[in-house]
């Protein structure tokens, strides 16, 4: 399913495009709708906590979308979690917003999403915090591109005004490209926004004409290339400020000040859990991803040869380390200057000392 938009929506509604701003009443509805749905998976976590945990388990529902992120799967795997005393219950659900949505109800304890999902619930007055960050970008590897037909007449920035461009629906990638289209002296609105809800149909789209390019990242670049005889005819990473984290990981306010020692070990883990999965080769990765719900990009690179390894630029950028704060607030300045957000705020206030410690 497509639509249009020219706003590129708020972070936090993550909307279709051409829908109405959510509103506090309707996200409310939200999360009691989460609740109800993941009430099976029963009490709040850290139930043999105690707080104190010594010698217990403690059992943690973490929050994520099928085949990301990368760090908790691999903290999993390799018994980082284990180390800690914690048990991870995966709950998957769509994207940031259910998540969001699902933490501020109580049926997550930590939760992985969009940077801007969770600044734009802490601009509607939810009581979160975030324990620290995720993905980032990896330097030196550009993995965010515009890929359209040969002959579409698109061939650099200049080109998409006027023209369908398909976008995942979260405010993270059209927040990049207008970013990218304004530094460039271009009209960030000149593109007619196209929101793409299976953002792997965006290649099919614009080879039979139904989107004249499609914003994309990692393996099926290379795919399309080849599927469909695509082209790359841009490329938009610049748009992040270097060090910033594009998401990270959030609790509610009240989970993370009743237990905090388990945040602390949460986030050893995780970031542990990181640096694992970066010094393993694109091929292991993949493999870690399947098993939690990824794209199997092993098989499309006995077909694509290059597909491992732009999906491995794709994935390898989440952050082993701290927050750079500055860089993060300059992060919600571009969000809010194109409409992911009302107004730049100072995230300070809302990370816990976990996602600004080297060591938690």
């Amino acid at each position: 399913m497509i639509s249009t938009s020219t706003s590129g929506g708020r972070g936090f509604s993550a909307r279709p495009a051409g829908r109405a701003r959510v509103r506090r009443p309707l996200f409310l509805t939200a999360v009691a709708a989460v609740g109800v749905l993941l009430a099976a998976c029963g009490t709040s976590a850290a139930s043999s906590e105690g707080e104190s945990g010594a010698h217990g388990v403690d059992t943690v529902r973490v929050g994520v979308i099928a085949g990301s992120p990368p760090g908790v799967y691999s903290a999993i795997e390799n018994g980082f979690f284990d180390k800690e005393r914690i048990k991870v219950e995966l709950v998957t659900l769509s994207g940031g917003p259910a998540l969001v949505a699902a933490t501020e109800g109580g049926s997550i304890d930590i939760a992985w999403a969009d940077i801007f999902a969770w600044a734009a619930a802490i601009e509607q007055g939810f009581k979160l915090t975030i324990i620290n960050p995720a993905n980032a970008l990896k330097p030196g590897q550009p993995v965010n591109v515009i890929v359209t037909k040969p002959g579409s007449g698109i061939t650099s920035a200049k080109d998409l005004a006027g023209k369908k461009l398909g976008v995942p629906a979260q405010a993270l990638t059209t927040v990049q490209i207008k970013k990218w289209l304004a530094d460039q002296g271009l009209d960030p609105n000149g593109p007619k926004y196209t929101t793409v809800q299976d953002r792997t149909t965006s290649g099919g789209l614009v080879a039979q004409g139904t989107l004249d390019a499609a914003a994309t990242s990692g393996a099926y670049v290379t795919a399309w290339e080849a599927q469909y005889g695509l082209t790359v005819a841009g490329t938009f990473d610049s748009g992040v400020p270097e060090g910033a984290a594009t998401s990270g990981y959030g609790a509610l306010r009240s989970f993370a000040e009743a237990h905090p020692d388990l945040v602390r070990r949460f986030v050893r883990a995780v970031r542990q859990g990181v640096t694992a999965f970066q010094s393993s080769e694109p091929l292991a990765q993949n493999t870690l991803l399947v098993k939690y719900g990824g794209a199997d990009v092993a098989k499309l690179e006995a077909k694509y040869p290059g597909a491992l390894d732009k999906a491995s630029a794709a994935t390898s950028g989440e952050l082993s380390g701290p927050f750079d704060v500055a860089a993060e607030n300059k992060w919600i300045e571009t969000g809010a200057r194109f409409g992911a957000l009302k107004k730049p705020f100072d995230l300070t206030p809302y990370l816990w000392s976990t996602a600004t410690a080297d060591t938690p």
